[in-house]
Parts: C-alpha cells; sequence; structure tokens
C-alpha cells in the first residue's frame, strides 16, 4: 500500500480528484526520445509508489494522476479548434 494512505474504505465518501492515463501524467517517466502510446511501459515515479519500483502502461490510470505540461498543452488546442470552428 502506498505510504501515507488508508486502506479503501467503501463507506468513505469518494475523492474528488483528478483520474488520466499515465502516459499524460508528470510522475510517468517515458523516455524522451521514444513516441510514448498507450502500450508504452515506463516507471511510476510519484512519491507514494517508489519503494514498490512501479511499472505502468501509458493506458494505465489512478487517483494521483497529475496532468503533465504537454497535456494541459493538448487541450489549450482542442478549445482553440473548438473555437475556430464556432466562429463560421
Amino acid at each position: 500500500m502506498p505510504l501515507n494512505r488508508k486502506p479503501y474504505d467503501e463507506d468513505e465518501e469518494e475523492d474528488d480528484s483528478e483520474v488520466g492515463k499515465c502516459k499524460n501524467c508528470i510522475h510517468f517517466e517515458a523516455n524522451p526520445s521514444e513516441d510514448v502510446s498507450d502500450e508504452s511501459i515506463a516507471p511510476c515515479l510519484h512519491p507514494d509508489f517508489e519503494e514498490y519500483e512501479l511499472k505502468v502502461s501509458g493506458d494505465s490510470s489512478c487517483n494521483l494522476f497529475e496532468a503533465s505540461e504537454d497535456e494541459d498543452d493538448e487541450d489549450d488546442e482542442d478549445e482553440d479548434e473548438e473555437d475556430d470552428e464556432e466562429s463560421y
């Protein structure tokens, strides 16, 4: 179990954490020279998982997800494209 985390309790309220694909997370340590895909395998460097030397696929996800800057840029581009389509 990750450090500083309690075991899952069904009676607890749901966590408002964002969940996203590992390939878009700042803790996904992929080789920068490779094109990252859903099938890419890389270590998760989140502090809660470091001791486990966890390896995850790009398509994996968890509630400790933190969007990388690249992910934020992609969202901005999508919004810009939608704005352009509406202006016609």
